[in-house]
């Protein structure tokens, strides 16, 4: 056997071995397995230069014994480095096609492209939190004070049906959240490329929290989830807060929300004043680390929230719906540059 490739029906994924029988080279059926990139993970294994490989992947091990069996056989049975057609086996080794990284984020200006708001210049008569506008209106301006980024603490419960709130205090995605965001979006779609890889040789278990509904995945949607983090990441970049436009940046979205809260978790709670300390360069902005500062489609139609919560694994090529543009994202269209 020289070498072996994947062969792909609408029915069937089979396992062919490129046999020279003396005649000229032809194709033999050796195994037949569930999905398209399980036969690509084990062509993979079976061509590599560096043999026995398959002691690490776990599709391999999970294989009926009489199809490992086969296939054990099959691996004996290839020309070996005495062979001068030896190397032809590399050629049939396959490789993804992977994106880029996002850069380091601490190079980015975050303060410039995420402006914490400040307190009105007139102060603001439906606040509690400008000590200038209190000491005008002869209040304790000692129990006054701003909020984070020079915002109000708004007292809004007391408004009227017709009255606007004021918008000093809004949750709004300021330096800090906006830089947090991007360290952990960078980071998730690392290891979703390392997910990607790893499943082009059987090597199966992620090692992030993206939901677990969809990890039977192929390798290729994985790297289509890198790429949506990417992309999320090229908008914060840019200033500009993702309006998520398909189901892929929502779940990626709130997965690198929670995850970087997750990663501040302590046995007391949420060390929300660590996270303030590894930002401490940055200026403090009124919806820091709050994920009700993201949401703008948190009324969507779609079943994102069943998919990131739902126990149940989704079959393989059943959830490229998930990167098709939303209804809702028509309201919130994005231009050339992302906006």
């Amino acid at each position: 056997m020289i070498a072996f490739v994947p062969q792909h029906t609408t029915t069937k994924s089979r396992v062919m071995a490129i046999v020279d029988k003396g005649n000229g080279n032809e194709l033999d059926a050796i195994a037949t397995v569930d999905w398209p990139h399980h036969a690509v993970a084990i062509c993979n294994l079976l061509n590599s230069p560096q043999r026995g490989q398959e002691a690490l992947s776990g599709l391999w091990l999970s294989l009926p014994a009489s199809v490992r069996a086969g296939l054990e056989q099959a691996a004996r049975q290839r020309v070996d480095d005495t062979d001068e057609r030896n190397f032809l086996a590399t050629w049939f080794v396959a490789e993804l096609d992977v994106p880029d990284l996002p850069a380091d984020g601490g190079r980015i200006d975050w303060a410039r492209l995420f402006p914490v708001a400040p307190c009105p210049t007139d102060g603001c008569d439906y606040c509690d939190g400008c000590p200038a506008h209190a000491e005008r209106r002869n209040d304790d301006a000692g129990s006054n004070q701003c909020g984070p980024g020079g915002s109000c603490r708004c007292v809004t419960e007391s408004l009227d049906e017709e009255d606007d709130p004021c918008p000093c205090g809004v949750w709004d995605v300021g330096p800090r959240w906006a830089a947090a965001l991007y360290q952990s979006l960078s980071g998730t779609a690392e290891v979703l490329i390392d997910q990607a890889e790893g499943l082009m040789w059987g090597y199966e278990g992620p090692a992030v929290g993206f939901p677990p509904s969809l990890i039977a995945q192929s390798p290729e949607f994985f790297v289509r989830l890198a790429q949506t983090c990417i992309d999320l990441c090229a908008l914060l970049a840019r200033g500009v807060t993702p309006v998520p436009h398909t189901i892929a940046e929502l779940l990626m979205l709130d997965e690198a929300a929670r995850s970087h809260l997750a990663g501040n978790m302590t046995g007391s709670g949420l060390d929300v004043e660590g996270m303030r300390q590894e930002f401490a360069h940055l200026p403090e902005g009124h919806g820091d680390f709050e994920l009700d500062a993201l949401w703008m489609f948190q009324f969507t139609d779609s079943d994102w929230d069943k998919i990131a919560e739902s126990e149940s694994r989704y079959e393989p090529y059943t959830m490229d719906r998930i990167f098709d543009t939303l209804p809702e994202a028509t309201e919130w269209p994005r231009k050339a540059d992302g906006r």
